[in-house]
């Protein structure tokens, strides 16, 4: 495997992280509706918002456009790439895109600069990480070598090894983005000590989690970056840095974060639906708390559109412990959206009636990067909360279009089976567009369009 990774990324050039700013205005002219099948999708223009789900199969990666120009990352997908990896568990990896020649940090370092608004400056204006896992914001492996991942220094120095006890990170995740294009602020629910989730105790989970601070250091010192705990219940955090005055109806809502739930009251919040930092650090080998309980939930609305993230939020385990369902609280608070970003990339045991039956989504975006996504109960799910639910998902392979087969789903109804999925809401956020883009190499040309929806 090693040898194969050195015939991959081998001949690549050392990296060297650019300088600050600089982003050129986009070539596309063509207003951003004008879009026709097989050609490039026209650039982002002012008071449209796009959602842009960028597929390179080994993880989870959302890039927002806000209606003014502001940007913000929602986690950078970095699990191994399933040509050089093998899962110990029964499900596997899905083939990297376009190819495992481009790491996934590179996919989403060059999709960001092909379509950033000239307002960004060559930065992001916001990452907001949804949890602490590898497929959301960079995978710890102690072979990162096998992989291409390039070793720093904290000096932002590229080196032989990668010294975590002394600020070292390595490219991946948030890191390769981040070295890439700057980021001004990075929102997360704090430190990882604060309600640890059962593999806070690893050791491929402890440096997992210190290659994200040693980054997080690096960019604070050297890019000016700062980091922030999400506040839940609060519309004032994720806000339009150019022109809020003109989009009024714009507003990133956080609902959740590390297990605190917005009460829906004002900036009320339940603290005390998942026990205490203490119980959870003295009871983690028998209660097994997976992390993907803590993700961090936000609600974006501009105009009458609606759309939910809610990261890899589940209910998994909930009949030996209430508080696993983290979607029950989340679901009284919640209401209809047009879309969302489908919870764990839509396994099992996640997107719970409960929470569907409230949001009722008419489109639902799944990130799938392993070969049990989606889930043939979780769809059945979906699909009983509103029938008429546009599913696109980013990948699918053959085993599990047989699987939902068997199981009574037929992904020939899906609107996509694979590509990268953009969302873009015309100004005002009444109507909107869904557009699926070939991920096969990196000039994103439409594969298929659907719409315009109206927002209600």
């Amino acid at each position: 495997m090693a040898i194969l990774a050195a015939a991959i990324f081998g001949c690549q050039e050392p990296y060297t992280p650019p300088t600050p700013g600089g982003q050129k205005e986009p070539e596309s002219v063509d207003p951003p509706i004008d879009v026709k099948v097989g050609q490039v999708l026209p650039a982002w223009q002012d008071g449209y918002l796009d959602i842009h789900s960028i597929n390179g199969g080994r993880g989870e990666a959302f890039y927002y456009i806000f209606p003014d120009g502001t940007t913000m990352l929602c986690d950078a997908a970095g699990a191994p790439p399933a040509e050089l990896h093998t899962y110990t568990d029964d499900s596997q990896g899905v083939p990297s895109k376009p190819s495992v020649g481009v790491s996934s940090g590179g996919v989403i370092v060059n999709y960001i600069k092909h379509f950033a608004p000239a307002a960004a400056g060559g930065r992001l204006d916001y990452f907001y990480t949804s949890h602490y896992h590898g497929d959301h914001i960079g995978a710890w492996r102690d072979n990162y070598a096998a992989y291409g991942w390039t070793p720093f220094n904290k000096e932002g120095e590229q080196v032989s090894a990668v010294n975590l006890n002394d600020g070292g990170f390595y490219l991946n995740g948030i890191a390769e983005v981040g070295l890439a294009i700057p980021i001004d602020k990075v929102l997360d629910r704090g430190d990882w000590a604060s309600r640890p989730s059962a593999d806070y105790f690893d050791s491929g989970g402890q440096k997992r989690y210190q290659l994200y601070v040693n980054y997080l250091d690096y960019a604070k010192r050297k890019q000016g970056t700062v980091r922030e705990t999400l506040k839940i219940g609060h519309d004032d955090q994720v806000v339009l840095k150019h022109d809020a005055g003109k989009y009024s109806t714009f507003r990133v809502l956080n609902v959740a974060a590390g297990g605190d739930i917005w009460t829906g009251k004002g900036t009320e919040v339940n603290t005390t639906y998942v026990p205490s930092t203490a119980e959870c650090s003295k009871n983690h080998t028998a209660w097994a708390i997976n992390e993907n309980i803590f993700s961090n939930v936000f609600l974006l609305s501009y105009g009458s559109f609606d759309f939910f993230s809610g990261g890899d939020i589940q209910y998994s385990g909930r009949s030996s412990y209430s508080w696993k369902d983290i979607e029950k609280p989340i679901s009284v608070v919640m209401k209809k959206v047009e879309g969302m970003k489908a919870s764990h990339h839509s396994t099992a045991n996640t997107n719970s009636a409960e929470l569907l039956g409230v949001l009722k989504p008419d489109f639902y975006i799944a990130g799938v990067w392993r070969d049990v996504q989606p889930n043939p109960a979780t769809l059945k799910r979906v699909l009983s909360a509103n029938p008429s639910t546009r599913i696109f998902t980013t990948n699918l392979v053959q085993s599990n279009i047989t699987t939902l087969k068997a199981e009574g789903v037929d992904p020939s109804t899906f609107a996509a089976t694979g590509g990268h999925v953009v969302v873009r809401v015309l100004p005002g956020g009444v109507k909107y567009y869904i557009y699926v883009l070939d991920d096969s190499n990196q000039d994103y040309k439409v594969k298929a369009k659907f719409g315009p929806y109206t927002a209600r």
